[in-house]
């Protein structure tokens, strides 16, 4: 079935509503029945017998269409390797992409395979589960004519072989693409209009005195007569069809409860947390590995960067402290590097996850695994990759600027800087839809960091009520513990009275204590699992909202 409409008729509401993306809710009250082969179900619950296949594809750009397909369907099936293997091999075949299924499907940064094999692969994702419904949003949508028609031709394929009801929003079709499907539904400010066969249309449209005109396509006919003519001359001629005469509320139709609606919105997993886990950890690992240009950006500009401050500051931290001036480099050299840090973590998790996001809310609210298991496997990723940056970065300037800290307790106190950072960074990148939004926020979030962090401005200069800021940069707590390493009671005093007096007066001004390490630690990991906890409970939220 193809779903007609001008923009704004209604089109994708009500796939939404069939599909069970939308669930009635103290703000969204919805009326009407649902039924399948004549028996009345709930959507939310009935999801599982669903697929749905958004309009954009929301695919791994370093995958294939096999390992989409496989990770579809191992996790979303439950079945054995085998059985997984001959549904992922059958699917690839009744889509026709069993020769690209092996290329990366690529993105806008990787080449892959085409936008028609794109678009199938997203089906197939879907397909693979064997599912009793198909729902598609706009499946030909940035695709050419030839593109189009391959498309809605498997479509039409699956539908015939495999007994599946395939009904989909479609923009303007080809008079070959419309000719493939079965039954029509047309749309007009969200009431029916046509709701039949393809092959009824001309004279359905006839008999309301808008004929279709001999060797027009009949799909672009009804859409200039839907969208030239007002509502009121479409119910004089008798164009729309009559409302049901009864409708109670959807809840009450399918015996559910707004609250219950919101609180089963989401299929069950069908795979155990480790499973989930594990797959997920394997994407991960390689996503990493194979988006070259993303790891040598980040390990690039880690070096250049380092090897500037190296540069510019060399020999600062070995210097004599007891001259004011060396000892304000060797305290801005330890600014730098901590800032560096911040940002070095944060940007890669600020570019990436708005770009990701639309793959895990595709794949949550289709059951495929938890936030969980999603977010422990991003972090078992990340922490490595992150530590490794960090490590990088030190070694490449701590001789080089001459630092006296312990080399490890220094790279350790970054570290905690950057997964913090990028806790943060995950978080903005929950809220935004997208790279350009994220970037706009950054500035926000991070600047006030640095107003905060006590080098630039005395904390008791703070006006109170801004004050309690402080105790949400993690900059502060991480440079507080590079201060405390770098500038130990026997550094300070090596070079004599006046740089102890000068370590005395940083601290006091820093409101440091020797004593008080484990407490920025203490401070800095709470932050870190605040913010990620955060952007957990903000992703889920928003998967329920939007899918």
């Amino acid at each position: 079935m193809a779903v007609l409409g001008p923009s704004g008729s209604g089109k994708s509401s009500m796939l939404n509503v069939l599909a069970g993306r939308m669930a009635p809710s103290s703000s969204m009250h919805l009326r009407g029945h649902v039924a399948v082969d004549g028996q009345p179900v709930n959507p939310i619950k009935f999801r599982k017998n669903m697929a749905y296949v958004m309009q954009d594809d929301a695919l791994d750009p370093t995958a294939t269409p096999r390992e989409a397909l496989t990770f579809s369907a191992k996790l979303r099936l439950g079945k054995d390797a085998a059985a997984t293997e001959k549904a992922v091999e059958d699917t690839l075949a009744d889509l026709g992409i069993t020769e690209c299924a092996d290329t990366l499907i690529g993105g806008e940064r990787i080449k892959g395979i085409s936008g028609g094999e794109r678009k199938r692969t997203s089906v197939g994702v879907e397909m693979v589960t064997e599912p009793r419904l198909l729902f598609l949003d706009e499946p030909t949508s940035g695709l050419d004519s030839y593109s189009a028609y391959n498309t809605v031709a498997q479509l039409k394929q699956l539908a015939q072989e495999k007994g599946a009801t395939v009904v989909c929003t479609i923009h303007q079709p080809s008079s070959e693409v419309f000719a493939l499907f079965d039954r029509v539904l047309i749309l007009k400010a969200g009431r029916v209009v046509y709701a039949d066969t393809v092959a009824g249309m001309n004279d359905w449209f006839a008999s309301r005195g808008f004929p279709i005109p001999p060797n027009y396509n009949p799909a672009d006919h009804a859409m200039f007569v839907v969208q030239k003519t007002t509502v009121k001359e479409l119910e004089a001629a008798n164009m729309f069809q009559p409302p049901p005469s009864t409708a109670s509320t959807l809840a009450d139709t399918v015996g559910m409860s707004s609250e219950r609606a919101e609180q089963e919105v989401l299929p069950p997993t069908q795979s155990t947390f480790t499973e989930q886990l594990s797959w997920l950890l394997h994407r991960e690992m390689k996503r990493v590995v194979r988006d070259k240009p993303a790891l040598i950006g980040r390990f690039g500009v880690t070096i250049f960067l380092n090897t500037l401050f190296g540069l510019l500051f060399y020999g600062a931290g070995s210097g004599d402290d007891s001259d004011p001036q060396t000892f304000q480099d060797h305290f801005g050299a330890l600014v730098m590097v901590a800032i560096s840090s911040m940002f070095g973590a944060a940007q890669p998790a600020l570019l990436a996850f708005p770009v990701e996001r639309p793959i895990f809310l595709r794949e949550y609210s289709a059951g495929t695994y938890s936030s969980i298991a999603y977010f422990f496997s991003k972090l078992s990723v990340e922490l490595p990759m992150s530590f490794t940056q960090t490590l990088v970065a030190w070694t490449v300037m701590y001789w080089m600027i001459g630092f006296q800290g312990n080399f490890i307790f220094l790279v350790l106190s970054s570290f905690g800087l950057g997964v913090a950072a990028t806790s943060v960074a995950i978080c903005i990148g929950c809220v935004t839809p997208d790279v350009k939004q994220a970037m706009e926020a950054t500035p926000m979030v991070f600047v006030p960091q640095m107003l905060f962090a006590g080098f630039f401005v005395r904390t008791d200069q703070i006006p109170i009520f801004l004050r309690w800021a402080q105790y949400l940069c993690s900059l502060k707590y991480s440079l507080n513990l590079l201060v405390l390493a770098e500038f130990t009671p026997g550094n300070c005093e090596k070079d004599g009275p006046k740089s102890a007096k000068a370590c005395r007066q940083l601290k006091d001004s820093l409101t440091l204590k020797n004593d008080d390490c484990w407490v920025h630690i203490l401070i800095l990991s709470s932050l870190f699992l605040s913010f990620r906890i955060m952007g957990a409970f903000i992703l889920g939220r928003k998967a329920r909202s939007v899918y």
